[in-house]
């Protein structure tokens, strides 16, 4: 299992404007994760593993997402781009809110940087926005092509997906 640091891009330049009013990480970590508009590093978790993958496609994480109510993205109709064949294990804070990518072409899988909002790709896709019910470990699906957005439910293991990534 491997773990490593996801930043959003912006992240470096805060951290810099920083240096001369903070000491330790830890101290700036804090700073940032008061200012608005800026995407926390999140530690994920990255296996090929098969069994935990079976595993994790299985187990739905038992949890209702009170936004599946009232969010339009929720159901749409349109998948998008296969962006890998299996999912991450993310840990959730309760009450954070989190950006699902839907249409896949983030460059934060699974989590969503605002590619969509670039008028040259034409995408239609929205991404899913949710807040934790509570803190917990849960595999967001990294196929898009699930039917419980935003977790895995094991579509990824498929012909068509797995055809579509061929590593």
């Amino acid at each position: 299992m491997t773990f490593f640091l996801q930043q959003c891009p912006i992240l470096p330049r805060r951290l810099a404007a920083l240096a001369s009013t903070t000491t330790t990480k830890k101290q700036k970590m804090e700073i940032l994760r008061r200012m608005p508009g800026t995407a926390i590093a999140c530690t994920r978790s990255i296996t090929t593993n098969r069994i935990l993958l079976a595993k994790a496609s299985r187990a739905t994480p038992g949890i209702e997402l009170e936004e599946r109510n009232w969010q339009y993205e929720f159901y749409q109709k349109d998948k998008g781009k296969i962006y890998d064949k299996k999912p991450f294990k993310m840990t959730i804070e309760k009450g954070k809110m989190y950006r699902w990518c839907t249409c896949g072409n983030s460059k934060t899988q699974p989590l969503c940087d605002l590619t969509h909002l670039n008028q040259h790709l034409k995408i239609n896709l929205k991404p899913v926005i949710f807040k934790a019910p509570k803190t917990m470990e849960v595999w967001l699906c990294n196929c898009k092509q699930t039917n419980n957005r935003p977790f895995c439910d094991g579509s990824h293991r498929s012909e068509d997906v797995q055809i579509a990534v061929k590593s």
